[in-house]
């Protein structure tokens, strides 16, 4: 009975190494890590807003070009005056003057400010789209942490059942012991004590699933139960690579484009010098009575040259300059901040995989050790609490190698991101 009880513990042991994700929260939808953040794209008000933020951007640049195109209004107005003293009559002495007209309003040239403006609230457009597109990059990477956190405390969850299952059958096996007097009171309670303490902190996983599981329904909109699929271990590459990569990712992309827009609204500045023509004229449906009653249109030609404005020109260009050279620095520390990043998020991988060789390593020798005590305890040779210490290591060393194969995994998530992914 004591050689069956510690063959299938380390059985036991053995079957939850092969099968990563094998345990009670199996449960639920089953759900990638792609789908979720498909889901997630979906869902999100924070995209949602910025969309909207675009479109408020593509109205402005519509508004800037009808600005451009000439414009035409129906007018009319109905005038009484007192009447005139002296005799006779004309069109300025008539007490009812109505009149209509459709009048028209086209500018000629004004420096190409127009333009420049347009082309100005483009680059806006495209920097806000680019924001957006590293908005739903960094959703990406909330997702995947959500993702990862409920999937390994699914594994936590497992291997601790497993903790438990295994301390149960010592605690059997050890009543049975202590009845024949072959066991101390002593190894009974300290096994029960192990096996009381296994459960708290299975009672404390199961709580922190519920937390993690709520954050991912919250990304996902799903209000079901989720079960993440298991994910496998990340390989290196080429740091180079993902440098190059990070200075086109999609928020250095929207600091160009500010900077862009701030030159050429320093541009627009500097041109409020130039002169200004415009075009205006008039068609008469109908006037007042009199010499006027018979001309139908006229036609006015205007320009307009600044002289002097108080220095408001030159403040407003001054305030433009200092704009671009606080964009070109925003330009340079975004592509600064990118790489940084991505060294970072490359060395974090690179110790995140130097860690998971070293677990698998010594999870390989505690399973040969737990092996090696459950023999060596049937033969006589080690007390219980050797057998229930070994298997107590192994136990934590599968936990720290779970823990540290999905930080792998994060880093490398974090790493393409960093360098402006997912592609």
């Amino acid at each position: 009975m004591r050689k069956f009880l510690i063959h299938f513990s380390f059985s036991l042991l053995i079957t939850h190494h092969s099968s990563l994700i094998t345990f009670s929260y199996a449960e639920g939808r089953s759900i990638s890590l792609d789908e979720a953040y498909q889901l997630a794209l979906k869902r999100s008000e924070t995209l949602a807003q910025q969309k909207e933020a675009v479109a408020q951007i593509q109205a402005r640049i519509d508004e800037l070009w009808g600005s451009i195109k000439p414009r035409f209004s129906l007018t009319g107005s109905q005038q009484w005056q007192d009447e005139a003293e002296s005799s006779g009559f004309s069109s300025f002495t008539q007490t009812s003057r109505p009149q209509a007209a459709i009048t028209g309003h086209q500018p000629l040239f004004s420096g190409f400010r127009e333009y420049l403006a347009v082309k100005g609230a483009r680059a806006q457009r495209e920097s806000a789209e680019l924001s957006l597109a590293r908005a739903e990059q960094l959703l990406y990477q909330d997702v995947a942490r959500s993702y990862l956190d409920l999937l390994g405390i699914h594994q936590e969850i497992a291997t601790r059942e497993a903790q438990v299952k295994i301390t149960q059958n010592r605690i059997r096996e050890l009543n049975s012991r202590e009845r024949l007097g072959r066991s101390r009171k002593s190894e009974v309670l300290a096994v029960e004590s192990q096996w009381a303490q296994t459960e708290a902190q299975l009672e404390e996983s199961r709580g922190r699933e519920k937390i993690f599981q709520a954050m991912l329904q919250f990304l996902t909109g799903v209000q079901e139960n989720l079960v993440p699929q298991e994910v496998a271990i990340p390989s290196v590459e080429n740091l180079s690579s993902f440098l190059e990569r990070a200075h086109q990712r999609p928020d250095v992309e929207s600091k160009r484009k500010e900077l862009a827009s701030s030159g050429l609204l320093t541009r627009i500045q500097k041109r409020q010098w130039w002169p200004s023509i415009a075009l205006d004229g008039n068609y008469y449906l109908k006037r007042p009575a009199g010499f006027q009653e018979s001309i139908k249109w006229d036609a006015t030609v205007s320009a307009q040259m600044p002289l002097y404005w108080g220095g408001s020109v030159r403040a407003e260009v001054r305030g433009a300059e200092a704009g671009e050279r606080s964009a070109q620095e925003a330009l340079s520390l975004a592509e600064r901040r990118a790489e940084l990043e991505v060294r970072s998020a490359y060395s974090d991988l690179e110790s995140s995989l130097s860690i998971v060789k070293a677990l698998e390593k010594a999870l390989n020798l505690a399973e040969a050790n737990a092996k090696a005590q459950a023999e060596d305890y049937r033969l006589g040779l080690v007390t219980n609490l050797d057998v229930l210490g070994s298997l107590s290591t192994l136990q934590d060393t599968r936990l720290k190698l779970d823990q540290a194969k999905l930080a792998a995994y994060l880093a490398r998530l974090q790493l393409e991101v960093a360098a402006g992914g997912p592609q």
